[in-house]
């Protein structure tokens, strides 16, 4: 039923209706189909019938009732308490009900009240905490009719509700009152044993009780004493009630679990049951944390080797490697525990170098720390390039630690590492689109050694004609940084300057904004700060180069904007028309645009015609002036309007050169005319 359809609108009218019919039965329908209509709009429309029935004669009626302000609640939120704010004063009037089932769906109610509604009160919250304490109670000493029995055990179910309320009321900073400390310490200390598997759903929902409250040191203890027997049973059905629980506790109860736990928690790995070790291995992955992950990373990796099945050891290799990236700070340990594993096989997990590499990371970013990382580093590249063939899958090992290296301090990189990698490069290896950090290697190598860039460049040189779009692109990167190594050093030198605060700058360049506006709307084009590139370059596809040929052109327009824009007819070549990117081609200019005078001008550019400028001022001017006998006069007054002109001119020309020359030198990008 859609929400304006005529039936809908019928079924709330029959609702209303039935609500506050004398007959039972009528009632009781209404309150069964309620569920199906009730919404936020319609809170007002159905709520004080709703509240008439919570003082009916029958008992169904009244514990319908309260169960159904509970779903009002729940959906309705905080405009049921604006509309009605008395619902908390009738629910707490059925507390006292003489039938159990009215004051337990009272208690649900009030509850779903409290939490939705924002009637956060403490006397409101120790008050429906009392109420579920003492039903706890009554139901834990078999008070309650036999009708809510199963079996031998008293009200298991009216148990869980109870405990799930408490659950819901609790937080750390509330001051719980003494008698639910007291109903949930009869609970949790009850005897247990048999096949009741009821008794251990309540002691289950108990332990979950207990973790949400603030540490109770008792309470604790005998929760710990719980998931302890149940690890320790023989039944395998109590085992994963067990780890269920320790999973749940871990977080919470970390601190006061025993060795005697973790034994437990070892003897379920190593049962006979696949099932039981599948869950054992997920809860001794989630167990792990910065204190323990090396007792854990112990226990996974020899339980690795007693596992026949493939999938399983690849799936402890994950979770090996995932707790490695997480938690583990020291270097040397973590070496001497994966070393035997990726040294030893001709395919190493991709996964575990991968958190090799995560904590070598860690090691470098630490100042404290960084002299170890150094020198493990140095001691596994050395036991890496004794690997005769080396497999594929070390050769971003090294380029990430080689960069880490250059990262800390460049002048400190060995060369027979780097010498080494190249050939090992050369031999073993072909660069894929994922290669970025081998790139990022050999960038930096050609960079900080020039004795080996022109190898790197031929190196790279296939690969900038790939036909792979992100290998070509990424290798034609690389080439045009190591074009110009010492300007390159300079301008990753200001970037570092310019990230790490030293320098003030302001990004926006503000102050040049006028000047490109005037030359845009001048007619001028934009043009590549750095060199025009060869109208045909092995690195350019010939047909995209002829398609991105620009013409500099002054568009044709009002005679001012002609004569106020120099024009210019120079041809420039792009790498890509649809890219902002510099160009890619690593191919050195053939003349250079910028020197310390600004953008240097071509001979095909011709000169700024000042003389045009002004003799087109002086002929409109003079157009205006009209009559040839007011000649002298005319002239006179043009003769004036070009000296001024001309001054202009001249004094915002030497501005602009200033603000250009120190904006390239800023940049180091400062070249000699």
């Amino acid at each position: 039923m859609g929400p304006g359809s005529e039936l809908t609108l019928l079924l709330v009218n029959t609702i209303q209706r039935d609500l506050a019919a004398p007959n039972a039965l009528q009632v009781a329908a209404a309150l069964a189909s309620l569920p199906t209509v009730v919404t936020p709009d319609l809170t007002l429309t159905f709520i004080r019938a709703l509240t008439h029935c919570l003082a009916h004669q029958q008992v169904y009626i009244r514990r319908r009732a309260a169960s159904m302000i509970g779903v009002v609640a729940t959906r309705c939120g905080e405009q049921l308490q604006d509309e009605s704010p008395d619902q908390v004063a009738h629910l707490l009037h059925l507390l006292t009900d003489q039938d159990p089932g009215v004051a337990l769906a009272a208690v649900n109610s009030i509850t779903k009240v409290y939490k939705g509604c924002g009637c956060h009160k403490p006397d409101l919250r120790d008050q429906i905490a009392n109420s579920a304490a003492h039903l706890l109670t009554q139901a834990l000493n078999g008070s309650l009719p036999r009708d809510y029995h199963v079996n031998a055990l008293p009200a298991p179910f009216v148990q869980i509700q109870m405990l799930r309320v408490l659950q819901q009321l609790s937080d750390k900073d509330w001051q719980v009152p003494e008698v639910v400390t007291d109903a949930l310490k009869s609970v949790v200390e009850q005897p247990w044993g048999g096949k009741e598997l009821a008794l251990y759903s309540v002691l289950l929902e108990c332990i979950f009780t207990i973790t949400t409250l603030p540490h109770h040191d008792k309470l604790t203890s005998s929760a710990l004493k719980v998931v302890l027997g149940f690890l320790k049973s023989t039944n395998i059905d109590l085992k994963y009630v067990g780890l269920k629980a320790l999973a749940r506790v871990f977080s919470v109860l970390e601190e006061a679990l025993t060795p005697n736990h973790l034994e437990a928690v070892l003897d379920c790995l190593y049962h006979s049951n696949a099932s039981l070790q599948s869950k054992t291995l997920s809860l001794l992955c989630a167990m792990a944390n910065s204190y323990n992950y090396q007792a854990v990373c112990i226990t996974l990796l020899e339980f690795s080797t007693r596992v026949k099945d493939a999938s399983a050891r690849e799936f402890i290799f994950g979770e090996l490697s995932s707790i490695l990236t997480s938690h583990c700070l020291d270097i040397p340990w973590s070496l001497e525990l994966l070393s035997p594993l990726v040294l030893n096989r001709a395919e190493p997990d991709v996964r575990l170098l991968s958190a090799l590499i995560a904590v070598f990371e860690k090691g470098f970013a630490r100042e404290d720390y960084w002299k170890t990382a150094t020198d493990a580093s140095q001691e596994l590249l050395l036991k890496v390039f004794s690997l005769t063939p080396l497999p594929e899958a070390f050769l971003p090992l090294i380029a990430s630690i080689l960069n880490l290296h250059y990262k800390k301090d460049p002048k400190q990189v060995s060369k027979y590492f780097t010498d080494t990698f190249i050939e090992k490069l050369k031999v073993s290896h072909c660069l894929g689109e994922n290669d970025n950090v081998i790139l990022s290697c050999l960038k930096n190598i050609g960079l900080y050694d020039e004795t080996v860039c022109s190898e790197v460049l031929s190196l790279l040189w296939p690969y900038a004609k790939h036909s792979d779009l992100k290998l070509r692109e990424s290798s034609r990167e690389v080439c045009k940084w190591l074009s110009n190594p010492k300007l390159s050093l300079r301008v990753i030198e200001n970037q570092q300057e310019i990230l790490n605060g030293r320098i003030e700058l302001d990004l926006t360049l503000s102050f040049l904004d006028n000047f490109v506006v005037e030359a845009l709307e001048s007619g001028a084009t934009p043009f590549k700060p750095f060199c025009v590139a060869m109208a045909n370059t092995d690195f350019e596809d010939k047909g995209v180069v002829d398609l991105n040929e620009t013409q500099w052109s002054t568009p044709t327009g009002s005679e001012d904007a002609q004569s106020s824009a120099p024009s210019t007819s120079t041809h420039v070549t792009s790498g890509t028309s649809q890219s902002n990117v510099l160009n890619r081609s690593t191919v050195v200019p053939l003349k250079n645009v910028w020197s310390t005078k600004g953008r240097s001008r071509k001979k095909s550019e011709g000169e700024t015609s000042t003389k045009s400028r002004l003799g087109s001022q002086t002929a409109s001017q003079g157009n205006l002036l009209g009559p040839d006998d007011d000649e002298d006069e005319a002239t006179e007054g043009s003769v004036e309007l070009a000296d001024e002109a001309q001054e202009d001119k001249d004094a915002a020309a030497s501005q602009r050169l200033h603000l250009t020359q120190a904006l390239l030198s800023g940049l180091g990008m400062t070249r000699a005319k």
